[in-house]
């Protein structure tokens, strides 16, 4: 069962500033969506509004609706839900591939009510949000222990407050599956074209069968459409990606 903190009843809440947190948790838990009426959470946020949830709770409800999943789990599969769980839950980037292999095994294991609420319910959402305080990006703070590739990452996570984040493929594919740092160009397509028509090579050595045998390097070229797949089977196999490439 999905911890949500509640609060006494505040007859006292000032309901200009409820509206105003309703509106940024609404902005930061759906990425910009435009929602329509009937795809609104409106228990949850009545609930806020008379004082029975807290900013937490209210978050955590949106994010285990029905709207959250269909935008961002249905519309995109789980590597992409997950990256978006980590911008949209924690205000950041996902650090490396065993972050994200970890929240996409709690999700096929436990379930989707595990997955959203293991970012809600987590000391680093404490430490970061307490909870009263909606999520943010968190690229403008100096944070104790974190990256700069997660901090670029998170940049690249952002794409501004006029766009739709379920809208777009996974942004750090690459970069985590290789450990590189992201480049900020990666915001953009190159030369606007189509990158579903691009090709990538693989470089990525496979596991000895016998203690004897060393690894050996081997090289698959797949289409975007097949990135994800491709790179998740040779995960699967206990092979090691060196490196990704646009060929």
């Amino acid at each position: 069962m999905a911890q949500i903190f509640t609060q006494a009843v505040n007859p006292g809440l000032d309901i200009n500033h409820a509206e105003a947190i309703i509106r940024a948790a609404n902005r930061q838990v759906f990425g910009n969506a435009h929602l329509m009426e009937n795809e609104r959470v409106t228990s949850a946020e009545s609930m806020y509004c008379n004082g029975s949830l807290t900013v937490q709770g209210l978050i955590t409800a949106l994010a285990l609706s029905d709207t959250y999943r269909r935008l961002f789990l249905d519309a995109n599969g789980p590597y992409r839900f997950v990256e978006l769980n980590f911008k949209h839950l924690l205000g950041r980037a996902p650090r490396n591939q065993a972050e994200i292999s970890e929240h996409v095994q709690r999700l096929a294991n436990e379930g989707y009510e595990a997955e959203v609420t293991s970012y809600t319910n987590s000391q680093e959402f404490f430490s970061a949000f307490g909870t009263d305080t909606v999520p943010h990006c968190r690229t403008n703070q100096t944070t104790l222990g974190e990256s700069n590739s997660t901090y670029l990452r998170t940049l690249n996570l952002d794409s501004g407050v006029a766009s739709f984040d379920g809208a777009s493929k996974s942004k750090l594919l690459a970069s985590l599956a290789t450990g590189s740092t992201p480049s900020l160009n990666e915001r953009k397509p190159k030369g606007g074209s189509d990158r579903n028509l691009r090709s990538y090579q693989i470089v990525w050595s496979s596991a000895g069968v016998a203690k004897n045998l060393r690894r050996s390097i081997q090289k698959s070229i797949v289409p975007y459409s097949s990135l994800s797949s491709t790179i998740q089977s040779l995960q699967a196999r206990g092979c090691k990606i060196q490196s990704i490439n646009n060929i």
